[in-house]
């Protein structure tokens, strides 16, 4: 019994004081709680910029599918008031409306086209839509030709 007093004495001599104990354990909670916030944050930042990504890459493809459906618009023999065209399996809606006629054989147009994805390797229905337009000339009963480039040029 010599014994067991003596181990019980020794023990309660490393007890530290009433009213440190735990302090370690909420500075290590509270470090984990800053660390879950800051790579919860880190985490949706790099999400949005994925994001960001992915439509100004079909943001930049609808614009380049209407540039090739106001292309092809005026490549063509005929030139409709409306058209639609299918290019890369997307479809390009195209219209010339009538500004101004000049004289009696030379007519403004603007001839926009206007395209719209339909979600292709994102998934998503309607991720972009883009239109363009440029100004065109008819001079007697040839076809419309370009005179700028792009609208945008033109403002």
């Amino acid at each position: 019994m010599a014994e067991d007093s003596h181990r019980g004495e020794s023990c309660r001599e490393t007890i530290p004081p009433v009213g440190h104990g735990g302090f370690a354990l909420v500075a290590v909670l509270v470090l984990l709680a800053a660390l879950y916030v800051a790579s919860t944050g880190i985490f949706l930042a790099a999400r949005a910029e994925l994001r960001i990504g992915v439509n100004h890459a079909a943001s930049s493809q609808a614009f380049y599918l209407a540039e090739s459906g106001l292309a092809t618009w005026l490549a063509s023999p005929v030139q409709p008031s409306a058209a639609q065209y299918t290019i890369a399996g997307e479809t390009v809606a195209v219209r010339a409306t009538k500004l101004l006629t000049l004289d009696s054989v030379t007519v403004l147009y603007r001839i926009a086209a206007k395209s719209s994805l339909g979600g292709g390797h994102t998934g998503n229905p309607g991720v972009a839509s883009r239109e363009t337009s440029v100004l065109g000339l008819r001079i007697g009963s040839g076809r419309v030709s370009a005179i700028r480039s792009t609208w945008s040029e033109v403002l």
